[in-house]
């Protein structure tokens, strides 16, 4: 038994993938240097060199374990002292780390918020 709802879902087409494969099927084309690839939130321009070092310095002086593993479902701790804090700092706000669920990107977290507002599985939510 499966949830048919969500089998449906993840058997169509995404169109944001085949977006993605178009552009990758452009640049063999017309080069990479022309084309703009937005569609799986890739960046459009390099990182800040203190990014790439911060990510080296990861890499070197962190156990590999820590680096690779998973966290708890709602992100460490650790991490979400240090966004909370960053967001006060920033904008004067008093967030707690309590207060963040972190995720691996931007559909996990917008399907754990619409699965947390709705009542139950016939619930439905209007968006205009």
């Amino acid at each position: 038994m499966y949830n048919q709802t969500m089998y449906e879902l993840g058997s169509q087409p995404s169109i944001i993938r085949e977006l993605f494969a178009y552009g990758l099927q452009q640049a063999k084309v017309v080069g990479a240097e022309n084309v703009f690839d937005y569609t799986l939130g890739n960046p459009s321009i390099p990182a800040p060199a203190k990014v790439n070092q911060s990510i080296k310095d990861i890499l070197s002086d962190t156990d590999s374990i820590a680096i690779h593993g998973y966290s708890m479902a709602g992100g460490f701790d650790s991490t979400r002292e240090a966004i909370a804090k960053n967001l006060n700092d920033r904008y004067g706000t008093d967030i707690k780390a309590s207060n963040l669920y972190i995720t691996c990107g931007a559909a996990p977290a917008l399907i754990s918020a619409i699965k947390a507002l709705l009542a139950d599985e016939n619930s439905e939510i209007i968006l205009p």
